[in-house]
């Protein structure tokens, strides 16, 4: 697609943050729900009707870049977004207008579809066609044919309106490994016990699915002319899990992931929520300054500064409750200690995991304005 001065010059900007070459720190807008309350519009409505949404969703965006820019964009349109979420969680969503209140944000029912007997009927069908199979399970097959659809005739639009608007999109799909799909699958609880009790049987099967799920990953990316994607880390981080189940079952196949991005010219961000202390320098495995590390506010950034020196940027990290609830001097604080911490070169500003559904605009804008003014 065409491009313009002010898209080439945010990306070039994101480009040089990851090299640590920024004069200043980028600002990345990341909240799917954000904009929906701010204009006037229901959950429902805003991710199902899709035109609508998506006008709401640049509007909010471009009212936010008036008052302080916004670089880029770490959260793409969740237009239909719940079948998205099925299938990178292999979960069932509760949707707003459904299950839910217009108005609630869609929720992964945890619960275990996928029985621990059906780990061998993924090895004896392989995972694409198991998968296909399985999917009628956690949603309708009318609505991921609808998903597709939407995707194919809107997403070209979505794409082209940002570009035609300044904002380079860094995250064109969001691929989440092996053990967070059959987290999702088997439930929290059940899972982490056959990382226990069926280690082997599960290691297993991880390696039957991760070729499968990076053949359609690099196919989305492709697909959208992608500048980069997410390497998901959720339930696998340091925080949750042992050492042993980290270093065998989780950390060789989000590294395989992201190499396998740089390898096919993607930016990989390693979206990490929760905790990820422990293994923090592990990071150090990765090809110099050619990743960066999307954190929620758990992990310390300072002390991840000091191990991994100019290796990796970091993109984050201000906390939900912050941008929901404390005034904007309290989050321009927040953003002035995390600068101060980790130094403005190699980061990128922005909310920690997602801004929340009721983050409020002014704090949003304090946010990008304090990382943009700070000296």
């Amino acid at each position: 697609m065409k491009t313009n001065p002010l898209y080439d010059e945010r990306l070039k900007l994101y480009k040089d943050t990851i090299a640590f070459n920024n004069d200043r720190p980028a600002t990345s807008f990341g909240g799917p729900a954000t904009p929906a309350a701010y204009m006037n519009m229901t959950i429902k409505d805003f991710i199902f009707d899709t035109k609508k949404g998506f006008k709401a969703y640049l509007d909010y965006i471009n009212k936010l870049n008036e008052e302080a820019p916004v670089d880029t964009i770490n959260t793409p349109y969740p237009g239909r977004f719940n079948v998205l979420i099925s299938l990178m969680w292999l979960s069932q969503v509760k949707v707003p207008g459904r299950e839910l209140s217009d108005n609630s944000l869609w929720q992964v029912a945890e619960k275990e579809v996928l029985k621990a007997e059906e780990y061998d009927d993924v090895l004896e069908q392989g995972y694409a066609e198991f998968e296909k199979n399985y999917l009628p399970r956690i949603m309708d097959v009318k609505e991921l044919g609808a998903f597709f659809e939407y995707q194919m005739a809107e997403g070209p639009e979505q794409a082209a309106a940002l570009i035609e608007n300044g904002y380079p999109s860094i995250n064109s799909a969001a691929i989440a490994p092996p053990f967070e799909k059959l987290c999702g699958a088997r439930s929290m609880t059940n899972f982490f016990m056959d990382c226990y009790k069926r280690f082997d049987k599960v290691k297993e099967v991880q390696d039957e699915m991760f070729p499968v799920i990076m053949e359609s990953s690099l196919g989305l990316l492709k697909q959208a002319n992608a500048i980069g994607g997410w390497v998901g880390g959720w339930r696998g981080a340091s925080g949750m899990v042992s050492p042993k189940i980290w270093d065998n079952l989780v950390w060789p196949y989000m590294k395989k992931a992201a190499e396998m991005l740089l390898e096919n010219d993607y930016i990989p961000i390693f979206h990490l929520d929760q905790n990820w202390d422990r293994d923090i320098e592990r990071f150090l495995e990765m090809p110099y300054q050619k990743c960066i590390l999307n954190t929620d506010g758990m992990t310390d950034l300072k002390r991840a500064r000091k191990l991994l020196g100019d290796h990796v940027a970091f993109m984050g990290d201000v906390p939900a409750p912050l941008l929901s609830n404390a005034t904007p001097d309290k989050v321009s604080d927040y953003v002035k200690k995390l600068i101060d911490d980790v130094g403005p070169k190699g980061l990128v500003v922005t909310s920690g995991c997602d801004a929340p559904a009721n983050a409020k605009f002014e704090n949003m804008v304090a946010m990008n304005k304090t990382a943009v003014e700070y000296k």
